[in-house]
């Protein structure tokens, strides 16, 4: 609304007037600004919390950041913003791949010490199809050597392992160490229901194995012993075959047949501590310095052997052997050692 003009030049009441409606005029106008600041005002309240800068009525608000940073422009800030931002993910992401890692190491040593719970862990070892690279235990992918098939078994498991073995030779030293399991078998692959080892070589040929603080139910079967020149050494004791501290060890149809008589301290089977064994099921000893020695508190009952040609047969010190009266393949069948027992027939007391 505009202004009214005074058209004469007579000063009468219409001047007056006419002054009074430009005076309300100006007052409606002034109240209608006054409103418009009113509302920009709180809109620039809103907005505007800090002037500065190069003049100051300048809004710098805008490029200042959370920690009162100032930028040189808003661009300035929001790009400072989002390559922080886009830092700050790179590192979460670099850190969440790194716990990746760390959760899959720590998942493999848990596997390792702890294994599946419950049923039959079965490995197969071959001489001739493995790569102990590339296995993974199974038929289609077995490994090159015993040892590195014994290294795959979880330290604490409920499980049964079976490590099924390929005809051939190994000439390695393998050794079991601490492990708590529902049973090992090592076995041929060869069904040797009808094998005499007295008189036919196994199809399984090894330099030695060891049992050292293992638990549960050991099993041989189909295993025969050589290279018993290179024969390792645990103490003055040489060995094809040691347990010690653990475990129930059972034999069958395996064979000790290389000459070791003049092999000193030689024992081609050694239990001690509180380990037991059953040596029997057609096992065969020939040209053995000693058969069979138990000491500690160790048992051996030995059932259906044979051989010929050995020096001892059972040595027992300390321990407990178990033999039948009228086995006789050695020039020495029974020895005792300070008080070892040995038992050759049931006694009701």
């Amino acid at each position: 609304m505009e202004l009214l003009k005074l058209i004469k030049n007579q000063i009468s009441t219409e001047w007056k007037k006419t002054f009074n409606d430009n005076v309300d005029i100006l007052n409606g106008i002034t109240r209608d600004q006054n409103q418009k600041i009113d509302v920009v005002d709180k809109r620039i309240d809103n907005l505007v919390l800090h002037s500065g800068g190069d003049s100051p009525n300048e809004v710098v608000d805008a490029r200042v950041n959370n920690r009162a940073q100032q930028f040189d422009t808003l661009q300035g800030r929001l790009l400072a913003g989002e390559f922080t931002h886009d830092e700050d993910m790179a590192e979460t992401r670099s850190e969440l791949e790194n716990q990746n890692v760390s959760i899959s190491e720590i998942n493999k040593k848990l596997d390792k010490i702890l294994g599946e719970y419950g049923g039959t862990l079965t490995i197969y070892v071959s001489t001739e199809r493995g790569n102990n690279s590339t296995a993974d235990g199974s038929q289609a992918l077995p490994f090159k050597t015993l040892q590195a098939a014994v290294n795959t078994i979880p330290l604490l498991t409920s499980s049964q392992v079976v490590i099924l073995v390929e005809d051939g030779t190994f000439l390695e030293d393998v050794r079991f160490r601490n492990i708590y399991s529902g049973g090992i078998y090592i076995r041929s692959v060869q069904d040797t229901t009808n094998l005499d080892p007295s008189t036919t070589d196994c199809p399984v040929k090894v330099r030695s194995m060891s049992f050292m603080y293992c638990t549960g139910y050991l099993q041989l079967r189909g295993i025969q012993f050589i290279d018993q020149g290179n024969a390792p050494s645990i103490g003055n004791t040489r060995y094809s075959l040691y347990q010690e501290q653990g475990g129930y060890m059972s034999l069958a149809k395996c064979k000790f047949a290389e000459n070791t008589k003049s092999i000193a301290n030689h024992k081609s089977i050694y239990v001690g501590g509180s380990s037991k064994a059953t040596v029997g099921s057609d096992t065969a000893f020939i040209n053995q310095l000693m058969c069979l020695y138990a000491v500690g508190m160790a048992e051996v009952n030995v059932s259906g052997i044979k051989g010929s040609s050995n020096s001892e047969l059972l040595v027992v010190w300390n321990g407990t052997g178990r033999i039948p009266s009228d086995l006789n393949i050695a020039t020495t069948n029974t020895r005792t050692i300070e008080r070892g027992l040995i038992l050759t027939k049931g006694s009701v007391i």
